[in-house]
């Protein structure tokens, strides 16, 4: 089951890494969606609070991109490393770090998906479970 899970999280990645973030297929409706340690720390419940939280953020960049590096599976739990990259809408500066992604899921859908900047957090995350 962990390699299914991996080619789901893995096509979700196709279409962000295009800048595509509307596909919601491979969610479940009830999703638990939570910035662990982003500067706005934010935990919210549902597709539509996750794309409204997301939005607010993506909001601020131009060109928003999210590219996957590394796939691992933990079970029911699938860390992605990525490298994000934008321009400030604002300021048109680079911006560019590499976090990582904690997908979990259940019965072939994503129930919940923390985003980390710090790698490290996510793999222990990811290890012993959210």
């Amino acid at each position: 089951m962990s390699e299914e899970n991996v080619e789901i999280v893995r096509r979700v990645y196709e279409g962000w890494a295009r800048g595509d973030f509307s596909d919601v297929d491979d969610f479940d409706p009830d999703i638990e969606f939570e910035m662990a340690d982003w500067p706005h720390q934010t935990k919210v419940t549902g597709i539509q609070a996750m794309w409204d939280t997301w939005r607010s953020t993506l909001g601020a960049f131009e060109d928003f991109r999210s590219k996957a590096t590394d796939f691992t599976a933990f079970g029911d739990n699938v860390l992605v490393q990525n490298r994000i990259e934008a321009s400030g809408k604002e300021s048109g500066a680079g911006v560019g770090a590499d976090v990582a992604s904690l997908f979990t899921m259940r019965n072939g859908k994503i129930t919940r998906l923390a985003l980390y900047w710090d790698v490290d957090a996510a793999r222990r995350a990811a290890e012993t479970g959210p």
